[in-house]
């Protein structure tokens, strides 16, 4: 296992890289904050190829997002742009910062960091790039009405500690190399959620103040996936034919194709997991 592992992650961290003369750091730092004006939504992507980056709610604010990054001049270019629809109701922001030349992917170059804080009075659709480092997604708070996140190499965290006020329509979650763990997605009001994974394992963690059913899709990846379920949740489980791993179902009864929970007729609240193929496992864990 242990060769295959490196097998799936020596591309991916080392190719196309270059580890020739490195351009000497030249870190300096920006700040940005975007008033609110007549904007009701706000439609952003984000795209940090390199670095620490670190999404929060900011409360009570007169700004659409505010900012603060420290990046290496020297070898990356931010690209910040924002504007609105004619009317002015829906706002529509991009930020990336990018490598400004094939230098390769050198350890001083984590040394970016980026916090952005996002106002939490407006509906937001989010679409989240990461390439090499941390990411840390703290979503309490925020009016999500849909999430895109790809995570590339480097440990990511997400978290919803607080009850979404909008319902999201999809979230749709990817990761590369290393750990995801991601907490209370019980308060995000999903509708639907994928979830494909990659090398390292993922915990998802689904507490929270659900308010209707949804459908989770996951695609197990190299290390598993242990999900973690509120007691007074309803299961329902499908695994494709072709799953390559076992399912490890504490507390659940078979019936034809499907695997129910225990508790599934005596509840109102209802979750279907479909689970494809993977080399890890799936475990469910009752919290």
């Amino acid at each position: 296992m242990k060769n295959l592992v490196w097998a799936l992650c020596f591309p991916l961290l080392f190719g196309g890289c270059s580890f020739g003369e490195r351009v000497p750091l030249e870190m300096i730092t920006a700040t940005r904050n975007q008033p609110l004006q007549k904007e009701k939504s706000l439609d952003s992507t984000i795209r940090f190829d390199i670095g620490s980056l670190e999404i929060t709610s900011e409360k009570s604010s007169g700004s659409v997002y505010s900012y603060d990054l420290e990046y290496d001049k020297a070898s990356f270019v931010p690209d910040v742009r924002y504007d609105t629809t004619l009317d002015g109701t829906e706002g529509r922001f991009v930020f990336s910062l990018e490598s400004a030349h094939k230098s390769g992917i050198h350890p001083q170059r984590l040394n970016n960091r980026l916090r952005l804080a996002l106002n939490d009075s407006i509906p937001l659709k989010m679409r989240i790039n990461t390439g090499v480092g941390d990411t840390r997604l703290s979503l309490s708070g925020l009016k999500i009405s849909s999430l895109d996140f790809v995570s590339g190499v480097g440990e990511a965290k997400m978290s919803a500690y607080e009850p979404n006020s909008v319902q999201c329509e999809h979230i749709s979650l990817k990761n590369g190399v290393g750990r995801l763990e991601a907490t209370g997605l019980g308060n995000l009001n999903f509708r639907e959620l994928e979830f494909d994974g990659g090398v390292g394992g993922a915990t998802l963690d689904f507490t929270g103040e659900w308010k209707q059913n949804a459908d989770v899709r996951i695609q197990v990846g190299v290390g598993g996936v242990t999900v973690r379920v509120p007691r007074d949740i309803g299961v329902k489980v499908e695994s494709a034919k072709n799953f390559l791993s076992g399912l490890h179902l504490e507390g659940f009864k078979k019936k034809d194709t499907y695997y129910y929970s225990e508790n599934y007729d005596a509840v109102t609240t209802r979750v279907s997991i479909y689970v494809t193929t993977g080399i890890g496992g799936l475990r469910i864990a009752w919290i």
